[in-house]
């Protein structure tokens, strides 16, 4: 459920209810109360001046309800949000340490028992503000999006301009990329499995993309005005505790992604006006929320969440791309949404969202357009060395990373690791070259004839 609102005056303006609404003028959520009681064990927040989430981790489903409370100047009470929950304990070092925040949108998140069976988290807030609330499951949490009304100002004498370059780059970047760093940490290795059969158009022998050492992050240059730059986020998917699918010979899709999103951004960044980033550049674990946070937070342009697909049907092979959606097409897509987003299908069945105008919903053609370039690039850019490829297409299906996404936003299923010969694929780095080709392709053409310049964040 998402509950996006505005606070103006002390009132919450509702923009859209979903499943249960109280007598009061709370809007409320209606959950399973567990055998044993829940507890508020963690609250964390991502933010920049105008832009803050923060996660209000339960473990277990709770029922919850928010509303808004006014400033209270003879009191020196802020404006406030609050989430109340029923029938959950709080552990003390919540109670003992409020989250800090100060960035001119908020204050601070702060929790403590409001009744004996309510818990209530209180998030001070500095100024006006527009917010949404949704929860997650497994682990179950609940997420607040807060944003600051206002616009990022240009610095003096200076106008958004598109990036230098062609309308339509060339498939493959030049190689002018700097030496890799000293310290970058090396990827884990991955040898070849016994009896498992070499990638075609790579020559037996030929070195893995997973036994070279990456090179670092560059750092982002100090005086390059932000507007003048597309900031791109690359999230590879898992990682950590989190393996995500693994194939017949014992691939692992985290490392895949991993591998093949700092080609991305090694080669993106060796065009002028592209600032890129990653959500992880090592092998940890990242919650969903959190990457998502990591893309807003950095106020990115384009967030691109990089995946390998897998079936039951060992047969099932090609590429798609997908964007946020409430539902999905078919069975297929929704199992795989669930187990990207790490929950069984049922549960996924029962989160139900609204997303409204202000966020996702205002970005959904920007996704539609960029989907569809990258899955074709990237078929392209494949099949021009590995003969025809299956474009399976632009999809779309609810995942938990793209939830709340406030830029162009799509996540790439590049091959099926179920697959055997397409694992083995996966194991050469040409072949991870040629997709990593075609997503840099994709954003480059999106650059410079996407509507990416936001007038807010």
């Amino acid at each position: 459920m998402i509950l996006p609102g505005r606070y103006i005056g002390g009132a919450l303006l509702a923009f859209a209810v979903l499943w249960t609404v109280s007598a009061s003028p709370l809007a409320a959520h209606a959950g399973v109360t567990p055998r044993s009681a829940p507890v508020l064990s963690e609250i964390h927040a991502w933010t920049n001046e105008i832009y803050t989430r923060v996660a209000v981790y339960t473990g277990d489903e709770v029922s919850w309800q928010v509303g808004t409370l006014g400033a209270n100047p003879s009191q020196s009470l802020p404006p406030r949000i609050f989430i109340d929950i029923r029938g959950a304990g709080i552990k003390s070092d919540i109670l003992q340490h409020p989250v800090g925040v100060h960035n001119g949108l908020l204050r601070r998140v702060r929790a403590g028992r409001y009744s004996k069976d309510t818990v209530r988290v209180v998030i001070d807030l500095e100024r006006s503000s527009t917010f949404r609330v949704f929860a997650l499951p497994d682990p179950y949490r609940i997420i607040i999006d807060i944003d600051g009304e206002g616009v990022i100002p240009l610095p003096p004498g200076e106008a958004a301009q598109p990036p230098a370059g062609p309308a339509v780059p060339p498939s493959r970047p030049p190689e002018t990329g700097a030496p890799a760093a000293p310290d970058a940490p090396p990827t884990p290795g991955i040898p070849p499995a016994a009896g498992m059969p070499t990638a075609p158009g790579s020559p037996a022998g030929t070195p893995s993309i997973y036994d070279a050492v990456p090179p670092a992050e560059p750092p982002a240059p100090a005086a390059s005005p932000r507007r003048n730059r597309v900031h791109v986020m690359i999230d590879p998917g898992h990682g950590g505790k989190d393996p995500g699918a693994t194939g017949p010979t014992g691939l692992q899709e985290k490392d895949v992604v991993l591998a093949l999103g700092r080609m991305v951004r090694d080669r993106l960044s060796r065009y002028e006006g592209y600032e890129v980033r990653m959500t992880r550049d090592a092998d940890v674990y990242i919650p969903l929320e959190e990457r998502t946070a990591m893309a807003n937070r950095g106020r990115s342009d384009v967030f691109v969440s990089l995946h390998i697909n897998a079936s039951r049907n060992r047969k099932a092979k090609g590429f798609s791309t997908f964007v946020f959606s409430r539902g999905a097409s078919n069975m297929e897509d929704l199992e795989l949404a669930a187990r990207e987003n790490g929950v069984p299908v049922a549960r996924l069945k029962g989160v139900k969202f609204i997303i409204d105008d202000m966020f996702t919903g205002a970005r959904k053609n920007e996704s539609l357009r960029l989907a569809k370039t990258m899955n074709d690039a990237i078929s392209r850019n494949v099949s021009m060395r590995y003969g025809e490829q299956e474009n399976l297409g632009l999809k779309q299906a609810p995942f938990f990373v793209l939830v709340g996404a406030r830029m162009t936003s799509v996540l790439v299923e590049a091959s099926f690791i179920s697959n055997q010969r397409e694992e083995a694929l996966l194991r050469d780095s040409a072949y991870l070259e040629r997709i990593a080709d075609g997503v840099v392709e994709a954003v480059r053409y999106y650059g410079q004839n996407g509507n990416f310049y936001r007038p807010e964040f």
